[in-house]
């Protein structure tokens, strides 16, 4: 037997000089009511404790005996019940432990579940996925990594070291979360040392030509042939470095444009195109962005006529800043072949929409901005120690984003006819 029985104790009449907390005088007064059955077990083939407490029915409550005949019952019950759900818990095998994950990640409102979803049904399921979660070694980490370095693109060649990464980490994550739910004592998803690419690009050349030149910029936010809330748009990725989630979720009441020296757009929200969800920025912090002059003349004009031509309306604080024609927020997707569509019309070569971010950096710190002040910018996160207690004056934020050279060409302006 592995439990005791004692009287359930509903209150205890403590006498004036009682220390309680050493102990209780033998002069206090237990009220009781009934008895209960205080079982530590452990479970057989197992070394996981397992602890009950419960209250023996009034029934069974008259005698030693039958109280110990209830609790002896209730022991191999536990026991029995415990193993039925350690074998139910043994057969799951990995893809069913995936399903398990991916769903918690998609109640908890993650913005990376789909990306996991087809990361694991596309490099792990396939390899692994019928394999029992109990049965998995550092072997089977192993086999599915250089599976995937032998693994060849749907773009040529073999997969870019940076997804098998993130197929490998995703993994790891996921039977992480199988050692939380007690499905396995450790976590078997492990390399030896050199197993794992390292994190560099699968072209190393593409990235310095990931980024526009100030002439580019130029031409996007001022060229008449690109429609004039894309323009706006433009001009706010280019001269602001926000996100492209960013840019979409911005209102009017996100643009303070009295502010001294320049004008200053607070950042702390993303829309998730794929869940079609206005978040929180990656980072869960506000950008405080200074207006670059040229940004605030386009602004300035757009609020005045653009918006109100395009809309029929004059905006509103809550408005978005560059919405869709139905007033709703872009769409990533829909933004990117816009996007391409609009560099084709100008002759210029495709890039990636995020580049402007990256253009952003290149230009103001080319132009002398100081690195640490332009970061704080992009990434207002606390990089280390030191950056909790550096915090940069605004005019000097203000000074590093006047450096940044792009300008309208032409006397482009962002008026445009009223709609009839």
């Amino acid at each position: 037997m592995a439990f005791i029985i004692r009287e359930y104790v509903v209150n205890i009449e403590h006498v004036p000089d009682c220390p309680k907390t050493k102990g209780c005088s033998k002069a206090c007064v237990r009220v009781t009511d009934g008895w209960e059955a205080d079982y530590r077990l452990r479970v057989p083939g197992s070394d996981l404790p397992l602890r009950k407490r419960e209250r023996i029915p009034h029934e069974w409550s008259a005698t030693k005996s039958s109280r110990n005949d209830w609790a002896e019952q209730r022991e191999v019950y536990y026991l029995r019940q415990t193993l039925d759900e350690l074998k139910k818990k043994s057969n799951i095998k990995v893809s069913e432990l995936v399903e398990k994950f991916l769903a918690q990640r998609a109640a908890e409102g993650m913005s990376t579940e789909r990306k996991d979803r087809q990361r694991m049904q596309s490099y792990v399921i396939p390899i692994i996925g019928g394999l029992r979660v109990v049965d998995v070694r550092p072997r089977h980490a192993h086999d599915v990594v250089m599976a995937l370095r032998r693994q060849p693109s749907a773009r040529g060649g073999t997969l870019a070291p940076r997804t098998i990464r993130a197929a490998y980490f995703t993994l790891r994550q996921i039977f992480e979360y199988a050692v939380l739910q007690e499905l396995i004592p450790t976590n078997p998803i492990r390399l030896g040392r050199g197993v794992l690419p390292k994190k560099t690009d699968k072209d190393p050349g593409w990235r310095k030509d990931a980024v526009f030149t100030g002439d580019e910029a130029e031409m996007l936010i001022s060229d008449h042939r690109i429609a004039i809330h894309r323009r706006v748009g433009y001009a706010i990725e280019f001269l602001t470095g926000l996100r492209p989630g960013q840019v979409s979720a911005l209102c009017w009441s996100d643009y303070e444009p009295k502010m001294q020296p320049l004008g200053r757009i607070s950042s702390s929200r993303s829309y998730d195109s794929e869940r079609a969800i206005v978040k929180s920025t990656k980072t869960n912090v506000d950008h405080l962005v200074p207006v670059h002059p040229v940004l605030a003349r386009i602004l300035a004009e757009w609020k005045l006529t653009g918006w109100k031509a395009r809309h029929g309306r004059a905006p509103e604080p809550g408005d978005l800043i560059v919405p869709t024609i139905n007033l709703t927020h872009r769409d990533s997707r829909k933004a990117l072949e816009d996007f391409y569509e609009d560099l084709e019309r100008l002759g210029l070569r495709r890039r990636r929409h995020y580049d402007s971010r990256r253009t952003f950096v290149s230009l103001a710190m080319s132009a002398g901005a100081p690195k640490d002040l332009v970061l704080q910018i992009t990434h207002p996160r606390p990089a280390d120690v030191l950056d909790l207690y550096f915090t940069p004056t605004w005019e000097a934020l203000c000074g590093a984003v006047k450096l940044l050279p792009i300008q309208l060409r032409g006397g482009a302006n962002v008026v445009v006819p009223l709609m009839k």
